[in-house]
């Protein structure tokens, strides 16, 4: 029967490495020891039951049974330890040594305590600092992660949650998610003291894994055979190690792979290229994937004690820093701290980030620089109904010089012409956008606030430009001497002659997409209630506006809501009446249409505005009581996120955010879209129109 005090190197193995002055002691270089110690060769690398205690009945334990096995592996041992330096040992014979001795050491254990370890404190950094955590990983926008709505929809069928609504569980779980997204701190700071608890429960279930999972092993097979197959597949050559003095690292044997070198038992499986492992201080058993074996002599000792996780055993005393004992181990300490918070890492985000299974077709690598200016190309100045030959020369030099100056830094050469009309909406209506363009245009949602100026995308025969309308007066400002009057002109061209920038950048990234139907007839029936905002946002953040300028905003963006709010308790009242179900709907997604609008414009002069940001308003104390202001926090990052990163992007589906934010609006005001399983489109409706229900809460209404 095999004795308490267990070894998991074994002795007979141990004998090669002690102090060579009849002692039987081997110099320990232990971590946080300030020197090296002797101990007895009876007590390194051992401890009190550390493969099994003895048992009640007296039966076979693990420790009886490697006990019995060491008697085989002594052979082994001997036989290896015998041939000559230079020399090929067999491959089998040294295979097994490998794999039994890296297999039984401690370190396997202490790697899964470590690990257990790291990743406990992995889940408290995700608790208590989720951004420090989540560096760099960001919730899509523009669409559910397939995961995420994998494990939703199972838990809707789960619980039968479909069944109380028609709505399908799709369009549920896009609600859901936006729901999360905007309450997402308030959501962590819940679910933190959940996740406490679960922290507290992962660490005392998993208190004595690593040793129950090592016995494990053991116990099924002291000589893994996969890993001694894979080790048969090297070269093996004992490579004399001149100066004597190779130490015996805890991990037994080290490895080579793409990362360098570090412990067999942590190496990448598939893509070692070397093993080492000293059968003496004087030789080294090498096994090598292409016969380079001599240089291992030159960096072993260096590498294996960098391998170590808690000691190295060595024949000769080496004076060594304080330092260097206290920081033992700390290369394998990091390797497996990284690797445990990178693969929780790369858990969450393949969880939320979704990246890899993005549905949208990908750009073309188009950044700003890569479009060529607007410096040298012609366009088209027209009079709808006023104005003569003279006035619309004077009125073109005055814009050529604008166009010129803006041109210079952005690219605006597919601006196809600019008209102006004292009969704004006709012209707009009448302007030949070119075939397959048909869509009517609202005079009323355009880029400018005051809607005097549309830029529109026309198709003609060299491609997708962009074509401004404008209201008669803008001629005049344009002319006048009025310095005033002149720049609000400007203004507005310069918003238009942004949306021609955009647009360009669009079709440069997507060619033919801007007016081509949408692949997806649900988000293509979304998008075209919202398919301005984008441009409009870059356009404003173009200027720098004044104070004055955000206020104006503002101001406009509380009668839009105002508007929004009484038309639709008009349109719900209407619908209780005649039943039109399509009406109700295109009432309420075109005044929701105009509020996203409005908030766009609001947004983007105030993430442009240089200086202190004006206190909380009447704007911000409307949002506030409806219910929209955590929304209109979200929808202000999304915007701003997508502009900072209009250089990378790839894929035309991430303008989709919108849709969501639509979708989000258009519940709160009682209607809700949706895609059928048949993939027709359907609109729900309900008598519950939340923003009303919250101002006539707050007695604002």
């Amino acid at each position: 029967m095999a004795g308490r005090k267990q070894h998991f190197i074994p002795r007979h193995f141990l004998k090669e490495f002690v102090i060579p002055d009849g002692n039987d002691k081997i110099w320990m270089y232990r971590r946080g020891l300030p020197n090296p110690v002797p101990v007895s060769r009876d007590d390194a690398a051992a401890t009190r039951d550390f493969y099994s205690k003895p048992a009640a009945s007296g039966a076979p334990t693990l420790d009886d049974l490697i006990t019995g096995y060491e008697h085989e592996l002594r052979f082994l041992v001997e036989e290896a330890r015998a041939v000559p330096a230079a020399k090929k040992l067999p491959v089998d014979l040294i295979s097994e040594i490998v794999a039994h001795l890296t297999m039984r050491a401690a370190y396997l254990r202490e790697f899964i305590d470590a690990g257990v370890s790291e990743l406990a404190s992995s889940i408290d950094t995700l608790i208590h600092q989720p951004s420090k955590f989540l560096e760099n990983i960001e919730l899509p926008t523009h669409r559910v992660p397939t995961k995420f709505e994998a494990v939703a929809m199972e838990r809707l069928e789960q619980h039968l949650l479909g069944s109380l609504s028609n709505v399908t569980p799709k369009a549920t779980v896009r609600l859901l998610y936006q729901a999360i997204r905007e309450n997402f701190d308030q959501l962590q700071r819940e679910a933190s003291s959940e996740l406490l608890t679960f922290l507290e429960r992962f660490q005392g279930e998993f208190q004595g894994t690593a040793r129950s999972v090592h016995v494990q092993v053991l116990a099924e097979d002291l000589v893994p055979a996969k890993q001694k197959a894979r080790l048969e597949e090297f070269h093996w050559r004992v490579v004399h190690y001149p100066s004597g003095d190779a130490v015996l690292p805890d991990c037994v044997a080290i490895a080579e792979d793409p990362n360098g070198w570090g412990p067999y038992l942590t190496a990448e499986y598939k893509s070692m290229t070397r093993v080492v492992i000293p059968l003496s201080p004087l030789k080294l058993a090498v096994g090598s994937a292409a016969h380079d074996f001599e240089e291992v002599a030159e960096i072993y000792n260096q590498v294996a004690c960098d391998s170590c996780f808690t000691f190295y055993l060595a024949n000769r005393r080496e004076d060594v820093p304080q330092t260097h004992l206290a920081k033992l181990g700390g290369t394998a300490r990091q390797r497996i701290a990284n690797v445990t918070s990178s693969a929780l890492r790369e858990a969450v985000k393949d969880f939320i980030g979704d990246a890899a299974n993005d549905i949208g077709g990908a750009g073309q690598p188009v950044s700003w620089n890569d479009l060529a200016t607007g410096s040298d190309f012609s366009f088209s100045v027209s009079f709808r109904d006023f104005g003569d030959e003279t006035y619309a020369k004077r009125v073109g030099e005055s814009l050529k010089d604008a166009v010129k100056a803006f041109g210079g830094y952005l690219p605006i050469h597919r601006l196809d012409g600019i008209t102006f009309a004292a009969d704004y909406a006709a012209a707009l209506q009448e302007l030949d956008r070119g075939q397959g363009t048909s869509r009517a245009v609202d005079p009323s949602a355009g880029t400018s606030a005051n809607d005097v100026a549309m830029p529109l995308a026309v198709r003609r025969h060299d491609g997708i430009k962009t074509h401004i309308v404008l209201k008669g007066y803008i001629a005049e400002q344009l002319t006048s001497k009025d310095e005033s009057l002149h720049g609000e002109a400007i203004s507005v061209i310069c918003y238009c002659l942004g949306t021609a920038a955009f647009n360009t950048l669009l079709e440069g990234k997507f060619p033919g997409t801007l007016l081509a139907p949408h692949t997806d007839p649900y988000e293509g029936w979304l998008y075209q209630y919202n398919d301005a905002l984008l441009a409009t946002y870059f356009s404003i953040r173009l200027l720098t506006p004044n104070k004055e300028m955000v206020e104006f905003y503002a101001e406009q963006a509380l009668l839009k809501t105002d508007q929004m709010i009484y038309r639709i308790i008009d349109a719900h009242a209407q619908y209780q009446v005649d039943g039109e179900h399509e009406r109700l709907f295109e009432i309420c997604a075109d005044h929701v249409s105009g509020f996203m609008m409005s908030m766009t414009r609001y947004f983007a002069a105030r993430a442009s505005l240089i200086g202190p940001q004006r206190p909380i308003g009447r704007f911000e104390q409307k949002l506030s009581q409806i219910g929209f202001a955590k929304w209109s926090k979200l929808f202000q990052a999304d915007l701003a996120g997508f502009y900072d990163r209009l250089d990378d992007w790839a894929s035309l589906d991430d303008m989709h955010f919108l849709n969501r934010h639509f979708e989000r609006l258009l519940l709160e005001v009682g209607v809700l879209p949706d895609q059928l399983n048949d993939g027709s489109l359907y609109i729900h409706t309900s008598d519950e129109q939340n923003v009303v229900a919250r101002l006539r809460y707050s007695k604002c209404l």
